[in-house]
């Protein structure tokens, strides 16, 4: 006998029917249902009024504490996931471009916000990600991708080790319930002297993005932001406007960047001064849609776009994350194990189409008339002006140069392989800040070409090399402090938004 929550009794006839004591027992038995009975009644006792289910459907939605602003500035605020958030502000064309020009400002505070504290916080989150974070040092940064126990991508964000014994982690937007779920579970399970606090909701966080960003920053806060004092992958605490502040030197986008955490209560003036200081400068506020482009130059995945319930972080462009070689076990190590013995058999890679065609996100790649990866992000990008996207491939055609053609109009783009920074020529190199790896992309250095020959060193040794009298450390590609783990090939330049 099957039972169903409603109290209703099924049961299977001879013939293999599922019938419900009542009218049909009887046309399957003929008997009356005098002689059947009537079904037990459970809660609710009576039927619920048809003007409950046809009241106003009830939807909650989440705002940041600057929400108001965004609406003062015509933002054109849509869903995204819980959140109501601003996809542009009338020209997402021109908000991309400021970020490469002057400087953007993008409403972070969606990003889920998590301390973990206590002197088992690194062996804690060792556990917890395929990379290593007792080695890193207090004041910096590292990416970190969260996987289950098939080794499957759930999860990124990064990971700022603010002293001894204390982290500050953050997460997708989406992923922030499920992520903090997924954290007090295993502190549960594993019993650790560690504490952990989300504060999501409590702090706002805004990312200052654009080569005017430092000359911005500088002039509302007394912390030295040179290069030297304040290098990429720093967190430094500071206040800026007056405003207590956790400064993060990353961002999503490429570009030199800030992001500024600061209590939601002061969120609106840290806002407001901002947008101030930098409109001399060329500042403007950007949304979703001029994010997505950005971070698309750079190759950063967006977690359930580029990837999805079978991603590994192996076949998704992050081998160098994978450190199968660490002491302690961790979620998801025998199955990554596995895929590397295995091999790779798909792979996330880039692709550019010259004729300016967007093709579908979710398009067909096919080979021999038949499907064998798909499109996960495409935009057209202002600054290069043509389309860039990223797609899963089968590793036999990840080479650069390829060809792959897509069953959206039969299109023929050519990949570039995520390895390679296929698209930091976004930004010209000449005396301006950049928050990238390096490329293997020729660049032209006081008028003349130089070949910038794979600069990132797996090995984690520091990198001081001199091409044209420009100094690499002076163009903020790597400060490598704890290895390889600070340089995802695919794009350090990673908080997730």
């Amino acid at each position: 006998m099957l039972s169903r929550s409603s109290g209703v009794s099924c049961t299977l006839s001879p013939t293999g029917i599922l019938t419900v004591p009542g009218r049909m027992t009887m046309e399957d038995t003929g008997a009356a249902v005098a002689e059947i009975g009537l079904t037990t009644a459970r809660p609710p006792w009576s039927s619920v009024p048809m003007g409950v289910l046809a009241g106003r459907p009830f939807e909650p939605a989440k705002r940041s504490a600057v929400h108001g602003r965004h609406r003062e500035l015509r933002g054109n605020v849509l869903w995204a996931g819980d959140w109501r958030r601003p996809y542009d502000y009338g020209d997402p064309e021109a908000e991309t471009m400021a970020v490469h020009e002057g400087a953007g400002l993008i409403d972070v505070s969606t990003l889920g916000k998590l301390i973990v504290r206590g002197p088992q916080g690194a062996a804690f989150l060792n556990h917890l990600y395929p990379n290593r974070f007792d080695n890193l040092k207090p004041g910096r940064i590292r990416y970190g991708v969260l996987g289950d126990d098939a080794g499957r991508i759930t999860d990124d964000g990064t990971v700022c080790r603010l002293d001894e014994h204390s982290f500050y982690v953050t997460t997708t937007s989406s992923g922030a319930d499920a992520v903090e779920s997924w954290f007090a579970w295993w502190l549960a399970e594993w019993e650790m002297e560690v504490h952990l606090t989300d504060v999501s909701q409590g702090l706002a966080a805004f990312n200052l993005a654009g080569p005017r960003s430092r000359e911005i920053l500088s002039g509302l806060t007394d912390l030295d932001c040179s290069n030297d004092s304040f290098g990429y992958l720093d967190g430094k605490r500071a206040h800026v406007a007056g405003v207590p502040c956790l400064l993060l030197r990353i961002g999503f986008v490429g570009e030199l960047g800030y992001e500024l955490h600061c209590p939601g209560a002061l969120a609106e003036h840290l806002w407001d001064v901002i947008l101030e200081a930098g409109e001399p400068l060329g500042i403007r506020p950007f949304g979703l849609e001029p994010q997505r482009v950005l971070r698309l130059q750079k190759l950063h995945i967006l977690v359930g776009q580029d990837t999805d319930a079978e991603s590994n972080p192996l076949e998704a462009a992050m081998p160098w994350i994978v450190k199968l070689d660490k002491e302690e076990d961790f979620i998801g190590r025998w199955a990554l194990e596995a895929v590397s013995e295995r091999g790779v058999e798909n792979q996330l890679v880039g692709f550019t189409i010259s004729n300016g065609s967007v093709p579908t996100e979710g398009a067909a790649v096919v080979a021999d008339g038949r499907p064998v990866g798909r499109v996960t992000s495409s935009r057209f990008s202002p600054k290069l002006r043509r389309t860039i996207g990223m797609a899963w491939v089968p590793a036999a055609l990840a080479e650069d140069g390829a060809s792959i053609t897509l069953a959206d109009d039969g299109q023929k783009p050519h990949l570039v392989f995520p390895g390679d920074r296929p698209f930091d020529q976004a930004r010209a190199v000449g005396g301006g800040d950049l928050d990238f790896a390096a490329t293997r992309q020729p660049y032209v250095v006081d008028g003349r070409t130089a070949e910038i020959a794979d600069v990132v060193n797996l090995a984690g040794d520091a990198v001081d090399r001199r091409i044209d009298g420009l100094r690499l450390g002076d163009l903020d590609l790597l400060r490598p402090d704890g290895g390889v783990d600070l340089l995802p090939r695919h794009g350090i330049d990673a908080a997730i938004s």
